[in-house]
């Protein structure tokens, strides 16, 4: 029997509508000043009057306002619903986690390992800045047990001995991911299904371009995460058999060529950051245009929730660019239009 996800469609297009539209977004990129920026952001409702000027201070209160949203839908979201919630807020919590960890032995300062996540239920903006805080990423798994986060009993193997690999941990937390969310979509219908296993079919996208130099077979069975639709173990090692960034990227427009995310990868080189905005305005235009045509269906859910991480992505990049006094048509080309 299929979820009735009637009520809370209408709530996600409602609150997606309180979204920042293109051209105020294009009004925030030609600030020309922090100072500048706090006044049209509190003009348009996003930061308090009394917010600093500074980039810490407007992340964070970009980051509380997209915890209220997230808070409002998960509210619509109880009982048999849970499933449509849990593959989303999942994904938010593996990528904040890794943004994470990754900060943690980077040794980078706490707000530097904030920038640009989505807090959660489970992993709210104050259990964002407390996990950011840690000194190791043993500690930041620490936490998560202590906490009973779903992600963190998944990681304590890998994080254990003394000298625990950043690589272990952020496999183990996909492959955790993986899991959860294809047995919290099977609960949900076909389309969350689908949803997942491209989730999936993303991961493995990256670990082929980032260790594409390495041609050891036990990096990659290590690294393959099951689950995936398009991105299966035979493609995953053609792919790690090329020789170059750029090889890797055109063997997975190939791989893709039946989903959205093979335009993502084609046209000219690019880095990782370039594709990971390409991967998402891929993701959001397929979930925009799957709501116009099964309304009833996960897609108006998926997309609210895509659109608010573009939301905080496009604010993290002016933010930011503004304070490197980069100029206002180069922020503008990097965001992803909603």
């Amino acid at each position: 029997m299929a979820i009735y996800l009637g009520d809370i469609n209408t709530r996600a297009r409602g609150l997606r509508t309180r979204l920042l539209k293109p051209r105020d977004l294009g009004r925030l990129a030609h600030a020309r000043s922090l100072f500048g920026l706090q006044r049209e952001l509190v003009a348009l409702g996003v930061a308090p009057a009394d917010t600093p000027a500074t980039p810490a201070s407007l992340e964070r209160v970009v980051r509380r306002r997209a915890a209220d949203l997230m808070s409002i839908l998960g509210r619509w979201c109880a009982d048999e619903r849970q499933p449509i919630l849990a593959v989303i807020f999942d994904d938010e919590d593996r990528r904040s986690i890794q943004s994470i960890l990754r900060g943690a032995e980077q040794g980078a300062a706490s707000d530097t390992r904030l920038s640009g996540l989505v807090p959660t239920t489970h992993l709210s903006e104050r259990a964002l800045h407390v996990l950011a805080s840690q000194p190791t990423i043993t500690d930041v798994v620490r936490m998560l047990v202590l906490w009973s986060h779903p992600f963190g009993l998944p990681l304590v193997d890998a994080a254990s001995g003394t000298r625990p690999s950043l690589f272990a941990i952020e496999v183990a937390l996909q492959r955790a991911f993986a899991s959860r969310a294809l047995g919290s979509a099977r609960k949900a219908g076909r389309h969350l299904i689908d949803y997942a296993r491209q989730v999936i079919d993303v991961m493995n996208a990256w670990s082929a371009l980032l260790h594409f130099p390495e041609r050891d077979s036990a990096i990659l069975d290590l690294t393959f995460i099951e689950g995936g639709k398009l991105v299966d173990r035979e493609a995953f090692s053609d792919l790690f058999a090329l020789e170059s960034f750029d090889a890797v990227r055109e063997g997975l427009v190939r791989t893709l060529r039946e989903s959205p995310l093979a335009n993502a990868f084609a046209g000219e080189p690019a880095d990782v950051a370039t594709l990971e905005t390409a991967v998402l305005r891929a993701q959001l235009a397929e979930q925009s245009r799957a709501a116009r045509i099964a309304p009833e269906g996960s897609a108006p859910v998926i997309s609210f929730a895509l659109a608010l991480r573009a939301e905080v992505l496009n604010l993290r990049r002016i933010i930011w660019g503004i304070s490197l006094e980069a100029p206002a048509a180069m922020l503008e080309a990097e965001m992803v239009v909603t």
